[in-house]
């Protein structure tokens, strides 16, 4: 399983509230769903691999920006395949909505150091040496360009066998997302935002993708100094404008709602962009506003007896950020920040019913509508501001 990290400030299961984000309790399966499901063996070689990105293998560049190798890592990868070292398999799922295409479900890492390698440039243009080599250090430093120039090493790396295997006749999506779940149910799991982005590709996607690359007030709430490499900054992004601007009832499945706002979204984008861009400069300035009230390291975070609690809280991001958006509200959290902070805290400490939403699955509607009307109520009562909830109903 890729999980490779570089640059992040943080591990997400020790900072963020692990079961208010998407996952596999979202599912409702049975076993007739998998009836019919073929899981068929299909080795590549490297070279057919590398031909065939692109065409049958989709790896959208515009969603690949953020692989997760560190170059060492490439490096011993492409060392493993020169020496023959087995490697964990690709796992390739047929797209039933593009002919002749599949989805990467496992591998996407191993898949794109070949083709940057192959191509001889990574993903943000630079050339793509070998460095670090434990045993092939003859190739140390060297480009495919300069490797493939030795004795038969361009024909041993292209015919070198890459296990993959490819999995077809499946009923839904659903399938699909069960079997990511268990591919990545390690101690540090993939965002199920892969893919999304892999079954709805679209405008939609690519230019949230594209927001969240300027590192902003999103990603200093999360603690991060880049674009976060998992995609947590794109599924908030997704998941605030979900909550704020959809017109589809939220119904108790996360990846269902978020699935179907990302469809809704891709359709007639270039008439929406408008729209979405002055919500997220919204998001952003309650953010920066939510981080001044209170304080860079307690905003979205639970507060008790004790105190703030460390980590980040998705379900009370949902609710802060989603108040501080309506222009009404923010200028007056800007004028009454101690205001704002007592009646949050207030409400932590004597809403049982409140602090229970923010700890729980996603799976449930009651503790959405719960989180949402409680802060809500709280925010009209101290600043005469009536608040719109979203759609929520069974």
């Amino acid at each position: 399983m890729e999980n490779i990290l570089t640059g992040s400030l943080f591990l997400d299961d020790e900072f963020e509230v692990p079961n208010l984000s998407e996952n596999e309790s979202d599912l409702s399966l049975t076993p007739d769903q998998f009836a019919d499901l073929i899981v068929a063996p299909s080795d590549w070689t490297v070279g057919t691999i590398y031909s065939q990105i692109g065409r049958q293998i989709d790896l959208d560049p515009s969603f690949q920006r953020r692989d997760v190798w560190s170059p060492s890592a490439k490096t011993k990868f492409i060392e493993s395949l020169f020496l023959g070292i087995p490697i964990p398999q690709i796992l390739l799922s047929v797209n039933a909505e593009k002919k002749g295409s599949h989805i990467v479900l496992d591998g996407k890492q191993r898949l794109l150091t070949i083709f940057e390698f192959l191509s001889g440039k990574t993903l943000d243009g630079k050339v793509f040496k070998l460095k670090g080599l434990r045993i092939l250090t003859a190739l140390e430093g060297k480009t495919w360009e300069e490797v493939r120039l030795i004795d038969d090493m361009e024909d041993q790396f292209l015919n070198e066998t890459v296990r993959t295997t490819i999995v077809k006749n499946w009923k839904s999506q659903e399938v699909l997302y069960e079997i990511f779940y268990r591919l990545n149910s390690g101690s540090v799991q993939l965002s199920p935002m892969e893919l999304r982005m892999a079954l709805y590709p679209g405008d939609f996607l690519k230019w949230v993708v594209e927001w969240t690359e300027t590192v902003g007030p999103l990603h200093q709430l999360l603690r991060k100094r880049r674009p976060d490499k998992r995609m947590t900054d794109v599924e908030l992004v997704v998941r605030h404008l979900s909550y704020s601007m959809s017109d589809i009832p939220y119904g108790g499945d996360l990846r269902k709602y978020l699935d179907e706002f990302c469809v809704s979204a891709n359709a007639n984008f270039d008439q929406k962009i408008g729209i979405f861009s002055g919500r997220l400069v919204a998001m952003n300035r309650a953010i920066s506003l939510g981080m001044e009230i209170f304080a860079e390291n307690t905003f979205c975070r639970k507060f008790t007896e004790t105190g703030y609690e460390s980590r980040f809280n998705r379900a009370l991001f949902d609710v802060l950020a989603g108040s501080l958006c309506n222009k009404e509200f923010f200028d007056f959290a800007a004028s009454n920040q101690q205001k704002v902070k007592e009646a949050f805290e207030a409400l932590c400490l004597e809403n049982s019913d409140f602090i229970r939403s923010v700890e729980t699955s996603t799976k449930n509607v009651e503790p959405t509508l719960t989180r949402f009307s409680a802060w809500y109520d709280r925010v009209q009562a101290i600043s005469q501001v009536q608040l719109a909830l979203p759609i929520i109903r069974p």
